[in-house]
């Protein structure tokens, strides 16, 4: 494992301990950060002065994750802060209904438009703190949408990419292309194809959850690509028992898999541990539901993870998410951080993944285009198929803004009748 070397001149702030920003900046690169200091400041000319939701959703995403769950409807919820001098702060949030569309959390997000405007801060770490006394109740979807809008915010300022704002470790980053799960054994092998063409290797199958099914999806895609120089993944969305996930481990151990990630519930960490002892494929959590310093300490105590993983919009982000890595990477935990959803949502943690050493792949939804809808840019790939940050300021992803209105699911503020059918 890579060791993080920290600057000694400078004293050691815990993530914990730091109560700005550049406090947060200077814990997770161990360097000092004052010289973003301005790009945090509050004045009356910098203020927060006009704030946006928009809430929109395609058919296009409408997938299934698991044999065993309904299709999910996914919604991307972009925040947009504008400050009394002009300049902007987005953010991409998704979320996942089962069944239809939601506008769940523009509403929430629109309840706490007042907060926005009156707190005399534009420093997420602040801005979190004040939210954390006053909003105690507010989701971790939309605590990451305000967090994330004034980290791009701050970096648009800054005029650079968040990850260098952040602490570029590298300017690129191997991606997989991670597929919805199929009806068939044969549409998962066509679907490796196809993002093959696009230049990837690295590929990652959400299954059935059903182990002979399961188990022959690993078996076909042990010959088809027996030759190549492939190599995969398996998300399991926390269905098995630990008897299954051995049978399954067991399979992918004789070749071509990479990584076993969520086989078990993420709370059965002493299950995760008998996994990691007994096989020899990588094992990971989800993710989604369990992400705090606490349960991150635990998991490593009981060295449950060859990696530990989240997804900054889910855990609350930018500023939650450097303190979960801080924590891992006193550890020495590699933490591949998740990065499905549209395409504010990938750049995200996409920027994050550029400023930490223990990340290995970029996660990749598929189908690319899908995810991309209603924004004029992607996650752009270079000569070496890797995926690197966009150049544009802050997140750099640019927002079609009319085209958002086309979408088969659209709600914004202050548009009551903006349902498109």
């Amino acid at each position: 494992m890579m060791s993080i070397h920290r600057n000694s001149s400078i004293s050691p702030v815990s993530a914990k301990a730091a109560v700005t920003a550049v406090e947060l900046l200077a814990a997770f690169s161990g360097e000092s950060a004052v010289q973003y200091e301005p790009f945090f400041c509050f004045s009356e000319q910098s203020k927060i002065d006009v704030v946006e939701i928009h809430c929109v959703g395609t058919n296009d995403t409408t997938a299934r994750y698991s044999g065993r769950e309904n299709a999910w409807h996914q919604v991307n919820n972009i925040l947009r802060i504008t400050s009394a001098d002009g300049c902007e702060g987005i953010s991409g949030v998704d979320t996942y209904y089962d069944g239809k569309f939601s506008d769940e959390l523009l509403l929430e997000l629109q309840d706490v438009v007042g907060d926005l405007l009156a707190i005399k801060s534009l420093d997420p770490v602040e801005v979190g703190a004040v939210l954390a006394r006053t909003r105690p109740k507010l989701s971790d979807a939309a605590r990451s949408s305000i967090d994330i809008a004034l980290w791009d915010l701050a970096a648009r300022r800054a005029d650079r990419p968040l990850y260098q704002l952040l602490g570029a470790k590298r300017h690129a980053i191997e991606p997989y292309a991670s597929l919805p799960w199929y009806d068939s054994l044969s549409e998962h092998i066509e679907a490796v194809k196809v993002a093959a063409k696009l230049g990837y290797t690295s590929f990652k199958f959400h299954v059935w959850g059903l182990i002979e099914e399961d188990l022959q999806l690993v078996e076909r895609v042990q010959q088809t690509f027996a030759d190549s120089d492939y190599l995969f993944m398996i998300d399991l969305e926390a269905v098995y028992d630990l008897e299954d996930a051995l049978r399954l481990g067991r399979k992918m151990d004789e070749g071509l898999f990479d990584w076993f990630e969520a086989p078990l519930d993420d709370e059965l960490l002493g299950q995760y541990a008998e996994l990691r002892k007994r096989l020899a494929v990588s094992i990971i959590p989800a993710g989604y539901n369990i992400y705090s310093p606490e349960f991150i300490r635990l998991g490593i105590k009981t060295d449950a993870w060859d990696a530990g993983r989240f997804d900054a919009t889910v855990v609350g982000g930018i500023s939650t998410a450097l303190e979960l890595l801080i924590i891992a990477n006193d550890a020495g935990l590699a933490i591949e951080i998740q990065s499905w959803g549209h395409s504010l949502a990938q750049a995200a943690n996409l920027h994050l993944m550029l400023a930490n050493e223990r990340t290995r792949y970029f996660e990749a939804p598929m189908p690319r285009d899908a995810f991309e809808f209603g924004m004029k840019n992607g996650i752009p790939m270079d000569a070496s198929a890797r995926a690197i940050a966009p150049a544009a300021p802050g997140l750099g992803i640019e927002v079609h803004w009319e085209q958002l209105t086309r979408a088969d699911f659209y709600r914004a503020t202050g548009d009551t009748n903006s349902l498109i059918a």
